[in-house]
């Protein structure tokens, strides 16, 4: 507590330091608890240093039992490529004469061929409008057909059910009764020509006018197919060539990848030839192949800047086997054709698969894409994935190995069918091959056991050509073959154990020479070597901790004082380390290898300098001769239940146990922490009873001063009243009377 200064202001003595000094005095008794407490901490922080250091040595020596370190095993192969193996501390030492004749492999089911849907450049007649992507979607209602002044209307049904293949014939059957009213033998019929609608009028005897469309038309037949102002007048035998693509729009198309509306090139002999290829939703593939057929053609007539007009030549631009192909006729020249320019920016060129050909001085070249056109999508849903055969049942169920897939074919894609069959406990890994459009099952577990496919409900195994309910879209997997020292086995895997005790075998690869391989089983010199290394520092770091603990420095004669370690005064610190040693090099048993130091511990050379011997060393290659000569020696020596490690850690044991309280460590921390807190009380009352001896001497000095200053008061009174004054410094009085009189 702060204490009152005081000056001795009336009794003119320094009672600060009066104080100060009785209260010094009463404060040594507390200042020797707190000199002790500090010792005590420290002890108590070094027990706390050598207990770890201990704990540390104790897992060290743990780690050599019979099932580890020291009886590790390794198993070296003369290929590891072929084959490697790991061993137990069972595993015999002994060399084995292995051949890979076979590995094992996984079943894998594979599409029994591309699962979309090709693109052939034809029109589908046979679809229902409303699933035939048209470019111009056709609506219910009627569409006039006027011949020679007279309308009939053909129905065009509803877009759900009504295909194509309907409209044609509704319309050429409507033309060929109105015809025939007047000119009985006319004939019409209707079919795809390059990708648009044509009638063909025969049969007539006589010229009429024709005309297709009215403005009270209530279906949009006549200009979506096309044959709006496409009608004629005064003529016989006509044909009637509508002027729009009925195929699907490239937008629909399941292409390998989504056409961008631009420019696209070709390099026609050293010109280039540019073609613009329109809205996707819009624009239909035999537009883009009319188009761009055109536009070479009207090049290679034309001439280019090496080689000159070869006016019969033809491009032509079709789909064949599902790629685009660029057919050259007609043409009496050669020419150089390759596609592409910087400024284009269509991805046309590469989605057809054309981007990178190229042929130079051939006359009537074919030149062909190098990808399927019709390819399975993997985004979007399952409906519009371009997959033959699917029933579009929204929801379905594919099993796999008893596994449950389900589906729906409104919401998910391929891609998400892949996700979830992998993530399922169907066994199976699911991937799609894109170049050949495929999709892939294969086992996760190697053998020859097949992948049960079914389609519980819905169509999508089948749709997906994983052939459902049979083995045609697989290839069974194998089973491994192994010949050991002339035992032929098999194993459903490529990790085969229980041929050789303690031996689990890896197959890598068949020798392709069919050698045989040479599998050697010894000790693991390196795991026993680290092992013994690291036990060897963890026990020289007990020593370093019990030396820095235990040192003393003596003093000088008129100098320094002398210094001394925290556990100097304790006789087991100071020998412990001398104690474990001596265990350490205990011998047990006969024979050679009977200790420690047989196997390479010691501690230093023989005649080495003092100071230098006092820690442990590790003689590797006596180490490494010892586990050649004996391995099993050595594994029972290192064993803790048998060898010098097991005395040695029964001896640790008892200096450092934290389950238990009377070891060495844990009591004479229990009793320092005891005593730490016995200090604690006592400095505490120690310091109260400082606290009140100064409180009380501190108001007898006070009452003091207090008392003074009252006689000189009333000593002050007094001399006036007798007639005295003081003197300045309170010690002498003087007569007024007399001082006045002798003055005068």
């Amino acid at each position: 507590m702060p204490s009152i200064q005081f000056g001795g202001v009336v009794s003119g003595l320094n009672t600060q330091s009066i104080i100060d000094a009785l209260v010094a005095v009463e404060k040594q008794p507390l200042t020797v608890m707190q000199t002790k407490e500090a010792d005590l901490s420290a002890q108590k922080d070094s027990y706390a240093r050598v207990g770890t250091a201990l704990d540390d040595l104790i897992a060290k020596i743990k780690a050599f039992t019979v099932t580890s370190a020291g009886s590790s095993r390794a198993a070296t192969s003369s290929s590891p490529s072929v084959l490697t193996a790991t061993a137990t501390t069972s595993a015999a030492v002994a060399s084995y004469q292995i051949s890979v004749d076979r590995l094992a492999t996984a079943t894998r089911a594979a599409s029994t061929s591309a699962i979309g849907a090709a693109v052939t450049g034809a029109v589908n007649t046979s679809l229902a409008l409303n699933k035939a992507n048209l470019a111009a979607p056709i609506t219910a209602g009627n569409m006039a057909v006027t011949v020679d002044g007279t309308t009939v209307q053909v129905a065009i049904g509803n877009p759900a059910t009504a295909t194509l293949q309907n409209i044609m014939d509704s319309l050429s059957s409507a033309l060929q009764t109105q015809l025939q009213t007047t000119d009985g033998a006319s004939t019409v019929s209707a079919s795809i020509v390059g990708g648009k609608l044509q009638l063909s009028i025969s049969g007539n005897t006589t010229t009429h006018d024709v005309t297709f469309g009215d403005v009270a038309d209530t279906s949009n037949a006549a200009t979506a197919l096309g044959l709006k102002a496409q009608g004629f007048i005064g003529v016989q035998n006509a044909t009637v060539n509508a002027t729009a693509y009925l195929d699907p729009t490239l937008a629909s198309l399941n292409l390998p990848g989504s056409i961008t509306a631009g420019q696209i090139s070709a390099i026609v002999d050293g010109i280039l030839v540019h073609y613009t290829v329109g809205d996707p939703t819009k624009t239909t593939m035999d537009q883009v192949m009319a188009g761009f057929g055109k536009a070479i053609t009207d090049q290679l007539v034309a001439g280019g800047a090496n080689q000159g007009p070869d006016a019969s030549a033809v491009m032509t631009a079709s789909v064949v086997g599902n790629r685009f192909q660029l057919a050259m006729t007609g043409g009496t020249l050669t020419h150089s054709i390759s596609f592409g320019a910087a400024s284009d920016a269509s991805n046309a060129l590469g989605i057809l698969g054309i981007s990178n050909n190229t042929v130079t001085n051939a006359t009537n070249p074919t030149l062909t894409g190098v990808t399927n056109l019709g390819v399975a999508r993997t985004l979007g849903a399952l409906d519009n994935a371009g997959l033959t055969g699917l029933t579009s049942t929204t929801t379905g169920v594919l099993t796999i190995n008893g596994t449950a897939i389900s589906y729906n074919t409104v919401t998910d894609s391929l891609s998400t069918l892949i996700t979830t069959i992998n993530n399922s406990a169907a066994g199976v890994t699911a991937s799609i091959d894109r170049t050949n459009d495929q999709i892939l099952l294969t086992r996760k577990d190697t053998g020859a056991i097949a992948i049960d496919i079914t389609d519980t409900s819905g169509t999508l195994g089948a749709a997906l050509k994983l052939a459902p309910g049979t083995t045609n879209a697989q290839t069974i997997g194998l089973t491994s073959q192994v010949t050991v020292d002339g035992r032929v086995i098999t194993n459903t895997s490529n990790t085969v154990s229980g041929v050789i005790d303690g031996v689990t075998l890896n197959l890598g690869a068949k020798d392709p020479t069919g050698q045989v391989e040479t599998l050697t089983v010894g000790v693991d010199t390196t795991a026993v070597q680290n092992a013994l290394t690291a036990f060897v520092a963890s026990f020289n770091s007990v020593g370093d901790t019990l030396d820095s603990a235990t040192a003393t420095t003596p003093g000088t004669t008129g100098g320094t004082a002398g210094t001394a370690g925290p556990l100097a005064s304790d006789p087991t610190a100071k020998m412990m380390f001398l104690t474990l040693r001596d265990t350490v090099f205990q011998t047990l048993g006969s024979g050679t290898i009977n200790s420690l130091g047989a196997i390479g511990l010691n501690t230093g050379a023989a005649g080495a300098p003092v100071g230098t011997t006092n820690r442990l060393q590790l003689d590797t290659a006596k180490l490494s001769a010892a586990l050649t000569a004996d391995p099993n020696a050595v594994a029972k020596l290192l064993d803790q239940s048998t060898g010098p490690m097991a005395a040695l850690l029964a001896q640790v044991q008892g200096y450092e146990d934290p389950s238990s309280n009377t070891t060495y460590i844990q009591a004479n921390t229990t009793g320092i922490s005891g005593e730490i807190t016995s200090l604690h009380s006592q400095e505490a009352e120690r310091q109260t009873m400082i606290d009140n001896y100064t409180t009380m001497i501190e108001a007898q000095f006070t009452q003091m001063e207090t008392t003074l200053s009252l006689l000189q008061s009333q000593s002050q009174q007094i001399a006036a009243q007798l007639g005295y004054t003081t003197t300045s410094s309170g010690t002498g009085t003087s007569n007024a009377s007399s001082s006045s009189s002798s003055g005068s």
